[in-house]
């Protein structure tokens, strides 16, 4: 989806980006349910941690969660060729299940916060469109 291949053209990068990003959300999303489903069972285990140790482990087990759910999606949101779903005899799909994995660990708040970026943009070249057309000319919906 980001990384298009050369023989697929690019018509919009933006709903590319979209996309790509609409993506990330669900894994981020399914990806926290891990990781708090997790959290609860090895609640004792955290707190013998003290606060440093308990705080690195949960970020570790957020990236691995992350590979998890990247893993059992058979999602590919970053396009890396020759990447099949559910193929993990190929370097590219484990690059791609770790890859996916870091970024939905960052949680899908980050993500959402870009979507809301992306989609104010979006409105304000509908409007920069919608600006230079003719007044008889129909509008383009935002």
């Amino acid at each position: 989806m980001i990384f298009q291949s050369p023989t697929s053209p690019v018509t919009n990068p933006l709903d590319t980006l979209t996309t790509f990003v609409t993506v990330m959300i669900a894994l981020s999303v399914a990806t926290e349910r891990v990781t708090e489903t997790i959290k609860q069972w090895a609640s004792p285990l955290l707190a013998r941690m003290g606060d440093a140790g308990a705080t690195g482990t949960i970020q570790f087990l957020a990236v691995l969660s992350g590979m998890f759910v990247s893993a059992l999606s058979g999602q590919n949101p970053i396009n890396i060729h020759g990447v099949s779903a559910f193929d993990w005899t190929k370097a590219q799909g484990w690059l791609s299940c770790v890859l996916t994995g870091i970024l939905a660990s960052g949680g899908s708040a980050t993500w959402n916060h870009l979507l809301d970026i992306l989609k104010a943009a979006k409105v304000q070249k509908e409007a920069v469109a919608n600006a230079a057309l003719p007044a008889t000319a129909a509008k383009i919906a935002p």
